[in-house]
């Protein structure tokens, strides 16, 4: 079924309509990574694109296909890096440079602006990928052309709140791909989550990066339930849509 904010939906007619009446973009970004053998690859990228999704439905706007593309490491690793053999790197995870990411990021930034929009959200469900726009953003003052622009991600939204509450309750909840983050994809793809093979994790002859985690945080990825998954996107979303709403008001 059509969408009337998704970009790639919309007539020609449709776009300028929806861009006058609230000309706010929305874009996702997240690598293609392997988040343990239960979630799909494209989780990070699922996430970001969800809550714009939900966003738009409430403030208007257009919303960006999401962009497939992000950097590893923290601090965000170089070509130069990535390519050192330095680093493990967990295929077949997809990792772009921090160079190009930060062109990447930036060009549709600046087309985006071109085309008219007053206000744009950038949102990485990968941390790496919120960390750049954070930085773009700072770097920028907050602005693109004529653009005013914001930056940053599941994490950056929800640290000083929900984040810092279930850390303290269930110590064991947090991490890449594991309770917290698999109950996010459980809320809106659950046929692509299969719970019981995060038990396989350790046998399994493929890389992961939950190889080697505290086992107790690996046992309790069997708690992963869609309810706690919805709450996260309810309140990074009620966070997306007044920082949209900010961000329209001073344009």
């Amino acid at each position: 079924m059509k969408n009337p904010h998704r970009y790639e939906d919309l007539l020609p007619e449709d776009f300028y309509a929806e861009l006058e009446r609230a000309p706010i973009a929305y874009f996702a970004c997240g690598a293609m990574e392997e988040h343990g053998l239960h979630n799909p690859l494209g989780t990070d990228l699922f996430q970001g694109y969800e809550m714009c999704l939900r966003a738009a439905d409430v403030t208007g706007g257009i919303v960006f296909p999401p962009v497939p593309f992000a950097p590893a490491g923290d601090p965000a690793l170089s070509r130069e890096e990535l390519d050192s053999g330095g680093h493990p790197l967990f295929p077949p995870s997809l990792w772009v440079s921090r160079e190009c990411c930060d062109l990447l990021y930036t060009e549709l930034l600046t087309a985006l602006a071109g085309l008219g929009f007053k206000a744009c959200l950038g949102v990485g469900g990968h941390w790496p990928a919120d960390q750049m726009l954070q930085a773009i953003c700072q770097r920028n003052g907050g602005r693109v052309g004529d653009m005013r622009f914001w930056g940053g991600g599941t994490v950056s939204l929800l640290n000083d709140n929900l984040l810092t509450e279930l850390y303290n309750a269930d110590p064991l909840a947090g991490g890449h791909g594991t309770m917290w983050e698999t109950s996010m994809m459980m809320a809106i793809r659950p046929e692509l989550v299969d719970l019981p093979r995060a038990a396989r994790i350790e046998a399994s002859p493929l890389p992961s990066q939950l190889k080697g985690i505290d086992p107790g945080v690996q046992a309790r990825i069997a708690a992963a339930n869609g309810d706690l998954g919805e709450r996260t996107f309810r309140e990074a979303t009620d966070l997306l849509i007044a920082r949209a709403r900010a961000l329209l008001a001073y344009a």
